[in-house]
């Protein structure tokens, strides 16, 4: 398995070149790589494993397009290999999977999406366009109701979020990119039928990952705003907090990265001309 060729870079021709659209091999090297996930869950996670992670599951992806399978384990396949892309913050290869994988592969096993895998998709738009929405509107007009419910949680949560973050009303993009705001819906997304429950976890920890990165881009946005608009910040505990509101950095959300404002705003001060009031 170590050395199994690459569908693409072997054509055929390397031996054992077309080993991987054999649907036992196939199951076989998700086996395979399966493990090499695992070990990488539970050693100290480094960038170079992540990258060896992805190609892994690429050449795996490769197979299974080449043998035109369409079927749960080929979904589950893209759906793992979605999610690990957008927590390894790869997005060429969430770009090259979601095309693939919503609505085609989708609807060609006859299996429905999971609201987690379509929120994937447009918060990877969002995030890929920032500032601009133009990608993430027309990828959104393309998803049929059956897909995405016009009348959903879901469907109002992401639309509301795009409207904030085109509007620059910072304080409703920190408060509907709280994870309280959308763990609800998004826990009873429903993956495959036969996804397991690590899947379940780790498309969670996908939308996490990528509402985070979006966070950042809003905040880098937020701060010009304020810098243009502020020459002096007050350090009073009723300016933090607003400003904790417009940087989207509550309390909630730091709590897991480890950064502050305080944290936050040293960095900022240190690295452009704005100064608190005082200093």
């Amino acid at each position: 398995m170590e050395h199994i060729a690459s569908v693409s870079r072997s054509s055929g021709l390397e031996q054992g070149g077309d080993a991987l659209k054999d649907f036992k091999v196939q199951e076989q090297y998700r086996v395979f790589v399966g493990e090499k996930l695992h070990k990488f869950w539970t050693e100290k996670q480094t960038k170079d494993g992540q990258e060896n992670i992805l190609i892994l599951f690429r050449k795996l992806r490769e197979g299974i397009f080449a043998s035109k399978r369409r079927d749960a384990f080929a979904i589950e396949v893209y759906e793992t290999s979605l999610c690990l892309s957008s927590l390894f913050d790869s997005p060429i290869q969430t770009s090259s999977i979601l095309s693939h994988l919503l609505p085609e592969l989708y609807t060609s096993a006859s299996i429905q999406p999971p609201i987690s895998s379509v929120l994937i998709l447009l918060l990877h738009h969002l995030i890929a366009g920032y500032p601009s929405q133009k990608t993430y509107f027309e990828h959104l007009s393309c998803l049929s109701p059956n897909v995405l419910d016009r009348t959903s949680e879901a469907y109002s949560w992401i639309s509301n979020l795009a409207t904030s973050l085109r509007t620059l009303n910072h304080i409703k993009v920190e408060a509907l990119s709280r994870h309280d705001a959308y763990r609800q819906f998004l826990s009873v997304s429903k993956l495959s039928d036969e996804t397991n429950d690590e899947l379940v976890r780790l498309s969670q920890d996908a939308v996490h990952a990528l509402v985070e990165r979006l966070r950042s881009k809003a905040r880098d946005k937020a701060w010009a705003v304020l810098r243009s608009a502020y020459r002096e910040l007050s350090a009073s505990e009723e300016t933090q907090t607003w400003m904790a509101k417009c940087l989207l950095l509550s309390t909630e959300q730091t709590s897991g990265s480890g950064l502050s404002l305080q944290e936050w705003m040293d960095g900022r001060c240190r690295d452009t001309f704005g100064r608190r009031k005082g200093q």
